[in-house]
């Protein structure tokens, strides 16, 4: 098989979970071309950003393969689904690692309002461009804090959707697109430590067994994220102001994952 075919066997696999979605959400071929087109766009414009290179529509047409006049029509706005996801996420992170607001990466109950370590503190910490009380309300609606005479209290240490299907398939896509990215990046070896990926399979576990094994994944999977809340945490430099001479922007993303699947449910 040519590099060329197995590249677009691998592709296909990809997109295999994609058209799943799209068949389950009833989203028709023409939407989806029209979304690829898009996308194909918005990472042509991020390519030539981080190489440097001046940005034109001849150059995006020849990198996309479009004709110039789809080039001009799409634009790529940041997904305002995706931004909303990212500030729940931070206010979260921050509210576990960040010693002002929790001991031993466990979250502490918040004042509503006044003193140094209330909840504003927490978000404007995060973002001075969102209003406190929004953020409470959005947490509040996902169920993910609880007030308690005058108190709030986080419910969850990590960003666990809790019945809004929008945000859940927006974090799945930041997932996928964090292990996708570290994997090429193993594979093009762009650092001399690896990325982790690191994945364990069985094929015949016994079917009684599946719901103590979905409890004890979940419980190891809390606690190897909370140690990992504290360890990076420490060199956050929002919550770590004494670093604020130093270098950042790194993003780090640590996915821990499992799947119990009976044997009629796989797509093999």
């Amino acid at each position: 098989m040519s590099t060329e075919n197995r590249s677009a066997s691998i592709l296909v696999e990809l997109l295999r979970p994609a058209v799943r979605f799209a068949l389950r959400r009833g989203i028709k071929v023409r939407a989806l071309v029209e979304e690829l087109k898009h996308l194909l766009v918005e990472e042509a414009n991020r390519e030539l950003a981080r190489s440097k290179e001046s940005l034109t529509v001849s150059k995006l047409a020849v990198m996309t393969g479009l004709q110039r006049r789809d080039v001009q029509r799409l634009a790529s706005p940041a997904s305002e689904s995706a931004q909303h996801l990212d500030l729940m996420t931070r206010v979260i992170g921050a509210w576990c690692a960040n010693p002002k607001f929790s001991k031993a990466t466990r979250p502490l109950e918040l004042s509503l309002e006044g003193g140094e370590n209330d909840f504003p503190s927490l978000v404007r910490g995060v973002s001075q461009d969102v209003n406190p009380s929004t953020v409470l309300f959005e947490l509040e609606r996902l169920r993910l804090v609880e007030r308690s005479g005058g108190k709030l209290r986080l419910l969850w240490n990590s960003y666990q959707i809790s019945g809004d299907i929008d945000d859940a398939y927006v974090l799945l896509q930041r997932d996928i697109h964090a292990l996708v990215e570290g994997v090429d990046s193993n594979i093009r070896q762009t650092s001399s430590i690896p990325n982790l990926h690191i994945s364990t399979h069985f094929d015949n576990v016994s079917a009684e067994a599946v719901p103590r094994v979905r409890e004890w994944l979940l419980q190891k999977g809390a606690a190897f994220q909370a140690e990992v809340r504290e360890f990076v945490g420490s060199f956050d430099k929002d919550i770590n102001p004494s670093r604020y001479a130093e270098p950042g922007g790194v993003r780090v993303t640590v996915g821990s994952f499992s799947l119990c699947q009976e044997a009629e449910e796989s797509h093999d």
